[in-house]
């Protein structure tokens, strides 16, 4: 499936003064691929990009290796990235304030969850979005583990299956397959 540039989403970050996402997104992909890294941007940013225009104030990229990839970004004392104190996955953009927050390809986020980050395989210096079935798959498994918590994990899903007409077979994760079909048969019988 192709990742949708979204309008609404740009007029989301322009009206909502957070078009700093973007910026900071860019900047991660440039420096990582500077240093040969891969990587992958997950989240909220990448929901909006699939097609659902929601807020969000920070930037999720998974990297093969969270300690590299924070030490490279952080690496020139100068250059845009610091640390945040206290947690070695989460670093600064001392340019705008947004946070970024470094996962783990192939490994799961927290105890609980059943699907990990993909790997980022392809090193480039542009922003790389996670496939659509992935994207659905992790906010499915991140809801299910804290259905409170994470009740926009959800609503996310719901909207991406709405605003792009996802097809009912979409290439999910099987722990989340059944959830999946759920809210789809659930979204076609309210139709």
């Amino acid at each position: 499936m192709r990742i949708v540039t979204d309008q609404d989403a740009y007029l989301l970050r322009e009206n909502t003064g957070t078009t700093g996402l973007v910026l900071t997104a860019q900047t991660v992909a440039e420096v990582l691929a500077h240093w040969h890294l891969p990587h992958l941007v997950v989240g909220g940013l990448a929901v909006q990009e699939h097609g659902y225009p929601r807020v969000t104030i920070d930037v999720d990229v998974v990297v093969p290796d969270i300690l590299e990839a924070q030490e490279f970004l952080t690496a020139d004392v100068s250059g845009p990235f610091a640390r945040l104190p206290g947690n070695e996955c989460r670093l600064v953009d001392k340019r705008n304030r947004v946070e970024i927050d470094l996962l783990p390809g192939g490994k799961v986020l927290k105890q609980g969850c059943q699907v990990p980050f993909p790997n980022p395989v392809t090193v480039a210096d542009h922003i790389q979005f996670v496939a659509l079935p992935d994207l659905i798959s992790l906010k499915l498994d991140s809801w299910n583990s804290s259905p409170l918590r994470r009740v926009k994990d959800k609503a996310d899903v719901v909207e991406l299956i709405s605003r792009r007409s996802l097809p009912r077979e979409l290439a999910v994760a099987q722990a989340v397959r059944g959830l999946y079909l759920e809210l789809w048969d659930g979204l076609k019988a309210e139709a």
